[in-house]
């Protein structure tokens, strides 16, 4: 035995020395030389994807080529002989040549290049190249915000949805291809997603999406929307915008302003972004009770208006002290409130015979304050592409709900909850370079969290968490693997101690066949760990009959993904085709369970295994001139194993299909007139004792922009629908059935107007795109499309 757990330790060891040392073996084997070099601005600012090139000095013919990274580092690898020389260049700056004597040396360090900027007149300046759609590299896809999509966006939630695979919905939230535990950066810093709301569209540089995120990003995000915005010119800059509803019940409105002042070395924000939503809903509950040979059935129906409103009041500051050191402070608060009142109506048989009937008045609200803080340091070190991050956090969220049924004989029945969730975390992060092909990244995080319940005088919970992590990234000219390992420690004190490790690897190897060709095999291990509302044992009643409850004692649910992707690059036109397996253990639902009184409670368990198969495809298109078309299609077969709970309570496996699809279109005509449309359908979500699902989501919207800084449009969602299930279940237990939908009731046509008004002074270049991101297959005169 022991002879055996020799052999294995040994095997590992051969495994993870073949992956550190294969790119350098495939560098060795072409007998290569290496260039390398740091691109910065006069400002002593990191220039990112600048064009580099390698010639020939003998007959000025192109050896190779490259573009600076994120942190205006480059390398370039070739195995010619002779002199040469390099090229640098990047719209906006004047290009500079560099003679490499001496270049036979296997390694060449430039140093650091600085290119000046060139003198421009915006009003003479004209664009011969077309920016293309997106690029895959390494571990995330980057889409490339083109003038076409920010004409045709009145604010970033417009412009995200561009980007296939991001889906919102009705009231705003954000997925991933069907995943809603997103981490989303602006720069690099952690934001909110209402932080995109009060964004200005035109300020966006580009999105990049990852969707198996690293160890050096919490375990619980299942992928990651990375936002990045055009260098700040100097002024003043701001805008205003707002939704106008032409009836007032079908308030649909998410106003939003914000103003920027940008000076040499800082850049101050503040800003706001309100959301009203105020419907007509009609709510649909259909039980079924068995017992011995006799069926019964409970209708329940309801007309409730929906009054929701919040306000978030963003701040910061981005400060420059000097080239190597940056500071951001962060922070919003964020009050809201959401309401629901109307009659409910109570339906009881068995056979023809009815048993009960009931009428009562519903009365529930909900009300919340969140503050949230966040303060950021950066070192960057003298070695191009290395640095050191510090991030700090603090949330804190408290809250009130009450739900009250009145019946007309005068009995209630009341439900009060006052959940109170507050958190404090800090991130260290540490990337060094390790020689040309390799880099180094490590740190560590650890965050101390409390929930309780004033209404549950027991419920305390109590978590501290603490995580380590490095990982190891190697690249050759076309291959590119990384590896790495995320330790995570979690102490529990709710009435004992609980104490667990997870170990959670991630690999991944990239390999480019061709240029705009690239195949990626990546694997990664996540913990998901409950929330609030998933551990509060404070009972929540909908009606009376029907009740939620949260489990202090749940356990966290562990993920393996495995996923394959090629994505291609056809005359700016970018496609993705992928392959997937998940495995969930310890899947967080409901457990319905019906009573002798036929009350049907659902608390919160571990009820097994859950897998996924599936197949998914998105793309990033232009059929045609002026049209911009991206679609997301995700077909999967799920396959639940319950465990013993589930077992208990008569539980079957299940075997299902399920489909995630969505698509944006938007249409850029004369006269700055731009047509818009977003489709979004994901079929029922199969569960371990039924299903949810919702309505298909359609929105069109029309609007122009004016030379002033005005936009004007309008939005119409769900025209000829007349109603919209935004949310509803299925269920089936031993002894019961439930059906239940909420419908929103719409008008044939709802129409909202939109506004919008823009303003900038101060010195201004100009929005120039960079000139990596072009393709060099399209050669046309004019304006972006």
């Amino acid at each position: 035995m022991k002879a055996l757990k020799l052999h294995h330790q040994r095997y590992k060891r051969m495994i993870w020395a073949a992956l550190v040392l294969l790119p350098h073996a495939i560098l060795l084997g072409q007998n290569t030389f290496s260039i390398r070099g740091l691109i910065k601005d006069e400002q002593d600012q990191a220039l990112p994807y600048a064009n580099i090139g390698l010639y020939r000095q003998a007959d000025s013919s192109l050896i190779s080529g490259t573009i600076s990274d994120a942190e205006g580092a480059f390398r370039i690898s070739h195995s010619s002989d002779g002199q040469c020389y390099l090229t640098v260049s990047f719209v906006g700056y004047e290009s500079q040549v560099k003679d490499l004597e001496g270049q036979t040396r296997e390694s060449m360090d430039l140093g650091i290049i600085h290119l000046m900027k060139e003198k421009i007149e915006l009003a003479e300046a004209r664009v011969t190249a077309e920016r293309i759609k997106a690029r895959k590299e390494g571990d995330r896809t980057t889409f490339f915000v083109n003038s076409h999509m920010a004409k045709a966006s009145a604010t970033t939630m417009d412009l995200i949805q561009c980007i296939p695979g991001i889906q919102v919905d009705l009231f705003r939230h954000i997925s991933l291809e069907g995943k809603s535990n997103i981490l989303i950066l602006v720069n690099g810093k952690e934001r909110s997603a209402e932080f995109l709301g009060q964004l200005d569209p035109r300020t966006i540089d580009k999105v990049e999406i990852i969707d198996s995120p690293g160890s050096e990003f919490r375990s619980d995000v299942s992928g990651v929307i990375h936002v990045i915005l055009k260098e700040n010119d100097r002024g003043i800059s701001g805008h205003i915008y707002s939704d106008i509803p032409l009836k007032m019940n079908e308030v649909y409105a998410f106003p939003s302003a914000g103003v920027n002042l940008s000076l040499k070395k800082m850049h101050l924000f503040a800003s706001y972004d309100g959301e009203f939503n105020y419907f007509d809903i009609e709510g649909i509950n259909r039980k079924g009770f068995t017992a011995s040979t006799q069926e019964s059935h409970l209708d329940i129906t309801g007309s409730t208006r929906q009054e929701y409103w919040s306000h978030k009041i963003h701040a910061g500051l981005d400060y420059q002290i000097n080239k190597y050191n940056q500071f951001s402070v962060y922070g919003f608060v964020n009050p809201w409130s959401q309401e629901f009142n109307g009659a409910i109506s109570l339906l009881e048989t068995q056979g023809d015979s009815i048993l009960d009937s009931r009428e009562g008045k519903q009365d529930d609200s909900n009300r919340s304050r969140m503050a949230y803080g966040t303060v950021y340091l950066k070192h960057l070190f003298r070695r191009p592409g290395s640095h050191l991050s510090l991030d700090l956090n603090y949330l804190k969220n408290t809250g009130h709900a009450e739900r009250l049924f009145t019946e007309l004989n005068g009995t209630s029945r009341l439900n009060t909850s006052m959940p109170q969730h507050e958190a404090l975390s800090a991130r260290l992060d540490l990337r060094l370079p390790l020689g040309e092909n390799m880099v180094f990244q490590a740190g560590a995080r650890g965050m101390s969290q409390k929930m309780s319940d004033q209404e549950w005088t027991s419920f305390e919970y109590r978590e501290l968490i603490s995580a380590a992590y490095s990982s190891v990234t190697l690249a050759a000219e076309k291959i590119k693997l990384s590896a790495g390992l995320r330790v995570e420690h979690s102490l529990v004190n709710m009435e004992n101690r609980h104490s667990t490790i997870a170990l959670l690897p991630h690999v991944s190897a990239s390999i480019d066949f061709r240029e705009h060709k690239n195949l990626q095999l990546s694997y990664r291990k996540t913990i998901e760990r409950p929330t609030i509302s998933q551990l509060n044992p404070n009972v929540n009643g909908v009606d009376p009959f029907t009740s939620y409850q949260g489990n202090p004692g749940l356990n966290p649910a562990m993920h393996h993904k495995f996923a394959l992707d090629y994505s291609l690059l056809v005359k700016n036109n970018y496609l993705s085709l992928g392959a997937f397996f998940t495995q969930s253990a310890d899947c967080m639902e409901y457990l319905a369970t019906v009573s002798e009184y036929r009350h049907i409670s659902y608390t919160m368990q571990n009820l097994g295994t859950a897998s996924r198969l599936g197949l998914k495809f998105l793309a990033s298109t232009k059929p045609l001139q002026g049209v911009s078309f991206n679609p997301f299609v995700k077909v999967y077969g799920m396959y639940s194993q319950g465990n013993e709970l589930a077992a208990e309570h008569g539980i079957e496996n299940l075997k299902g299909v399920a489909l995630e699809s969505g698509f944006s279109l938007s249409i850029l005509f004369k006269h700055d007139i731009s047509l818009n449309a977003q489709f979004k359908y994901n079929s029922p979500t199969p569960q371990f004792q039924g299903s949810r699902f919702e309505d298909m989501l359609y929105m069109v919207s029309l609007q122009k922009q004016f030379k002033n800084g005005i936009e004007i449009g309008m939005t119409s969602a769900l025209p000829l629908g007349r109603e919209f299930t935004f949310q509803g279940h299925e269920t089936r237990g031993a002894g019961f059935t439930e059906y239940a939908e909420d419908n929103i009731q719409l008008s044939l046509i709802p129409v909202w107007i939109k506004f919008k008004y823009s303003f900038s002074s101060g010195k201004k270049t100009g929005s120039l795109q960079h000139h990596g991101d072009f393709s060099e297959q399209t050669k046309r005169e004019g304006l972006l499309q």
